[in-house]
């Protein structure tokens, strides 16, 4: 039987597209290497990448893709709670600093692109693995990649494409995504009238704080509707939603599935999972 670790690693080889593609966001953690060509996309603004660099994709974070070059690239999604990770640890810092608004790519030094990327093919040919061992070795790692991304991010100037405001607005809704929480206590906690908090966010985000808000919420939601056996009604007044058909709503918006959907979908994908295994 196969061991649930929750962790998926796609290789796209000469990779070309040009088109602009659906705004997506997801669930699980990503981290993309790219080790040749080129990709533009849009994560808050426009943004062109260039190999050999680490793209950091936090969950719940909004981002289209709109044309590749010749790219090749290892795509890691992993779930940090199946893995027993620690979201708020020191190497996972970078995640945390993408959501605060730092730009998601890591350049990388041309002579250090083979050993990460025997670390990339080590780690799929674990996740392929069953024995009870695997999942501290997937840890592993992730850690010496996450480690890779943290020293290379505190060497070089990450700036930001968005304003100390914006990042100080998107830090309170993250930090603050368990409740209730409304433009009004966004501009309130930086000092800000509301109606400049919101213009200044969607100006450099394209999103408005409201849908920053539901995002950051959904997340929240869709952790616990995976990972506990909590009724959606218990969800959504656990994450002080009181209208349990706007709950509804918004997660279907966000995710494109009702709760319950979302739920069924990720339960038949871990039996999916351990039956190929």
């Amino acid at each position: 039987m196969k061991h649930d670790h929750r962790i998926n690693i796609d290789r796209f080889v000469d990779l070309s597209f040009e088109e602009d593609g659906h705004t997506t966001h997801h669930q699980e953690h990503r981290l993309a290497l790219l080790s040749a060509g080129t990709i533009e996309m849009v994560y808050g603004s426009k943004i062109n990448i260039v190999a050999p660099a680490i793209i950091i994709i936090p969950p719940g974070m909004p981002h289209r893709p709109l044309k590749a070059k010749h790219a090749a690239m290892y795509l890691v999604s992993f779930c940090v709670g199946c893995l027993g990770i620690d979201e708020d640890s020191l190497l996972m810092q970078p995640y945390r600093q993408v959501i605060n608004g730092s730009l998601p790519i890591v350049a990388l030094d041309t002579e250090r692109l083979p050993f990460l990327t025997q670390i990339l093919e080590a780690l799929s040919t674990e996740s392929q693995q069953s024995g009870t061992e695997s999942t501290p070795l997937i840890r592993s790692y992730l850690s010496i990649l996450f480690g890779d991304i943290y020293r290379k991010m505190g060497s070089i100037d990450n700036q930001s494409p968005v304003s100390k405001l914006t990042s100080e607005a998107l830090r309170f809704i993250h930090q603050h995504s368990h409740q209730a929480i409304s433009l009004k206590e966004v501009a309130a906690a930086v000092h800000r009238v509301p109606a400049h908090v919101a213009a200044t966010v969607k100006k450099e985000t394209d999103s408005t704080v409201g849908e920053w808000i539901c995002q950051a919420r959904i997340k929240q939601a869709s952790y616990r509707l995976s990972h506990t056996t909590l009724s959606v009604q218990e969800v959504a007044s656990e994450l002080d939603w009181k209208d349990i058909t706007h709950f509804i709503r918004q997660f279907k918006k966000v995710t494109g599935h009702t709760p319950a959907q979302w739920r069924k979908q990720q339960a038949i994908k871990v039996s999916g999972e351990t039956e190929n295994g």
